[in-house]
């Protein structure tokens, strides 16, 4: 077969280190040594996140944007934990430098922090703090802690800076520094920076936390080194990443090499809606894998930009998703793994750009598009049906406000309530509502009482909307929307921050929808206040009255008394085509109020009556025409046959997934009805039938504006979907794979 795409390789190399400390005079231990020190340092590590949780009192933290991690003596990940996952690996890179910028001069009892994007942070409001760990007077590895913290100065409270042009209004960048030099603190630089913070009482909580969970993780290490030796600890960290490295190897090794893309388009600069591309080509060569990321576009005016070690912890964190599903997630997972980014572009950002959004902007497309990469590869192997789905986190929905609060201190919050967005579809179920995000594995958001305790802002709902998962055979999870609101304060100042507002990012597979679009709506000058004074609670935003306005992906304003902010968060995508989801499911959903009766009719071509039973020799015959007017629809593709024909399965030489197989002379079946329909030459889309529906055809939810257009792929016999895009005006469609 014709390989359509070849990846670029610009001169920029990042990868995670492999120079893996050996232990000394001793071999391997033992397997049941093995496992008792194995699930020893995990409950070490257990303990450290839990002191770190514990002993901060940020309600940023306790919504699980935090983490920590056991690392080797030269870095690389032995443990870790499964909270926020992208700085996990930017701290490996953290411990390279230390070990090279302060080499001879490193002691037991210190720890180094940073938050500098530019060097190996993420954002400015993650804090990354790292410490050695000494045994019998020798290095033998380290411990790691990260969080977010809530205020760390910049131009808005909490350092989101949606209008910024450079990153100097974004909050204080630490540079990589010794704070705890032998077990004695440097006052003064802790003092430099809870002085740039408007709320520092917050601030030096957490640092305190930090400091805490890395005392009493490495007490925990200094007792296992104790009873079993530190040989055992070392020979353990590097056989449990050398057993992922093995297990990640072997499962590529049972992937087809290739190339496969995905691109994706971030909306909103924070200055005007430009949208910027960000594209991933994924190489797939024996053990190994390349993602080249140099076809982004440059460097954006606003915040959304990502760093190079921003980018590295999203492929990690895609990594840890997809091959970590049933193998540790340490160093390993990224040994086999090449990243190779362009100059200066939204993922590859240098001083002084903007960087504020850079954990949840840029590179969280960076992952949508590895995943999608992953996933296309992973469809040509059925042994693992289980691991393939669409990209699991699209946008972050951030609600920021600061301000004054009643008490007339300064104040700032961070919601983690759109931690609440749907899962992804697989091929055996449906995504699981509000199941949370990929990049905080053990991800949960706060109890409103926590919100409504610390900050002059109350809710008026939180709940899950209906039909915001994509639709598919099995869909994607619903996510939620809430509302906010300031109480006894006469304003406060608020910062949002998203993408996906223009373009739905989480597309689905195998002929799956997407999922909704995000968005944020005010209602000024509402009337709740006084409704709820007269015992009418606020049911949507319809009802309360006031000015009703949508506002952009990213804004800074200020919310008067009576506004009222609506935020409805991104989901997933669905898997395999609507009109093949089961009924009895449908009926389910629309009985549990997951979905729609119109919906039900419209996307999924199921009748139903006034008591939510199915009507199925009815929704045959709807689904049936359905499909006829996708096909009626549909232009022909350039290198479809002007004949279909039907194939032996005996012809195939591989299957994509459950929607496209390839005859061995290269015909591009549907593998739904075994009809071959086009010559596959370079793109299988260009050998079937195109469609381009309109929004409202895909999901009540979804939009798109007039730079985008949806493309929907079908076979020209049954109809079916096979594969539904968004795509810029002007561009070529997708390439998923070109196999060697």
């Amino acid at each position: 077969m014709d390989v359509s795409v070849k990846a670029k390789h610009p001169p920029f190399n990042l990868k995670t280190s492999n120079n893996r400390q050996e232990p000394g005079a001793t071999s391997k231990v033992d397997p049941i040594l093995f496992e008792v020190i194995r699930h020893r340092l995990w409950s070490i590590n257990e303990e450290g996140s839990s002191t770190l949780v514990h002993a901060s009192g940020s309600p940023v933290v306790h919504g699980s944007d935090y983490n920590f991690s056991i690392y080797t003596a030269n870095g690389d990940i032995a443990v870790c934990g499964t909270f926020y996952m992208i700085p996990m690996f930017t701290m490996t890179v953290q411990i390279q430098l230390v070990l090279e910028k302060f080499k001879g001069d490193i002691h037991p009892g210190d720890v180094f922090i940073t938050n500098d994007p530019f060097v190996c942070g993420v954002h400015q409001n993650d804090c990354l703090f790292v410490a050695p760990f000494f045994f019998g007077g020798e290095l033998v590895g380290w411990t790691g802690a990260q969080a977010h913290v809530i205020d760390i100065g910049g131009a808005a409270p909490g350092g989101w800076v949606p209008d910024a042009r450079t990153c100097y209004e974004e909050g204080l960048r630490i540079p990589l520094q010794r704070l705890v030099e032998k077990g004695v603190l440097n006052q003064g630089m802790w003092d430099v920076i809870l002085y740039n913070s408007r709320i520092p009482f917050f601030l030096g909580s957490d640092f305190s936390a930090f400091l805490s969970a890395h005392r009493v993780a490495q007490a925990r290490l200094t007792e296992l080194c104790a009873q079993y030796g530190a040989d055992a600890f070392v020979s353990v960290a590097n056989q449990l990443i050398a057993d992922t490295e093995t297990a990640t190897r072997a499962m590529l090794r049972k992937l087809p090499d290739g190339v496969f893309n995905h691109v994706t388009y971030f909306d909103h600069d924070g200055h005007a809606n430009n949208i910027y591309k960000i594209a991933c080509t994924m190489t797939k060569e024996g053990d190994g894998l390349t993602f080249d990321f140099s076809d982004t576009d440059p460097t954006i005016i606003g915040m959304g930009n990502a760093t190079m070690t921003g980018t590295l912890g999203a492929v990690g964190t895609v990594m840890m998703g997809s091959f970590g599903q049933e193998i540790g997630w340490n160093a390993g997972l990224m040994a086999p793994v090449t990243i190779i980014h362009g100059k200066k572009t939204v993922l590859s950002a240098e001083l002084p750009a903007p960087i504020s959004a850079g954990s949840v902007a840029a590179n969280f497309l960076a992952a949508a598009c590895a995943s999608v990469c992953v996933g296309n590869m992973m469809s040509f192997n059925r042994e693992f049906d289980d691991y393939v789905c669409g990209p699991p986190d699209g946008s972050w929905l951030l609600t920021m406000f600061g301000g004054t609060n009643q008490y007339d201190e300064q104040f700032a919050i961070m919601f983690m309530d759109s931690l609440g967005w749907g899962g992804p579809a697989h091929n055996w179920r449906d995504g699981v509502d509000s199941g949370g995000s990929l990049v905080i594995g053990s991800g949960g958001f706060n109890d409103v009482e926590l919100h409504e305790k610390t900050s002059p802002i109350i809710y008026l709902w939180r709940r899950e909307v209906p039909d915001s998962g994509g639709a598919g055979r099995y869909r994607g999870g619903n996510g939620i929307e809430y509302a906010t609101t300031g109480y006894d304060v006469p304003e406060v100042q608020g910062s949002f921050c998203s993408h996906g507002v223009s373009l739905p990012d989480l597309v689905g597979i195998q002929g799956g929808y997407p999922g909704n679009v995000c968005g944020y709506q005010i209602a000024r000058g509402s009337t709740w206040l006084e409704d709820m004074a007269k015992g009418k609670a606020a049911a949507d935003m319809a009802s309360i009255g006031g000015t009703l306005e949508d506002l952009p992906a990213k804004s800074t304003f200020i919310m008067k008394e009576g506004d009222v902010v609506n935020n409805v968060v991104q989901n997933p995508g669905g898997y395999g085509d609507p009109l093949l989801r089961p009924y009895d499911l449908i009926a389910r959903d629309v009985r549990d109020g997951r979905c729609g009766k119109a919906v039900a009719r419209e996307v999924y071509g199921a009748v139903l009556d006034d008591a939510c039973m199915i009507d199925a020799e009815a929704s045959d015959m709807l689904r049936a025409q359905i499909r006829n007017t996708r096909k009626r629809t549909a232009t022909m593709g350039r290198d479809q046959l002007a004949t279909p024909l039907k194939v032996d399965g005996a012809s195939l030489a591989l299957t994509w997934g459950e929607t496209i197989g390839v005859t061995k002379d290269d015909i591009i079946c549907c593998l739904h009805c075994s009809t071959g329909i086009g010559k596959l030459k370079t793109n299988w889309r260009h050998a079937v039938p195109l469609r381009n529906p309109k929004a409202r055809e895909l999901g009540p939810l979804l939009k798109l504006d007039d730079r985008f257009v949806y493309d929907q792929f079908i076979c020209s016999e049954c109809g079916t979907s096979l594969a539904v895009d968004v795509r810029k005006v002007g561009d070529d469609f997708s390439v998923d794979f070109a196999l060697d």
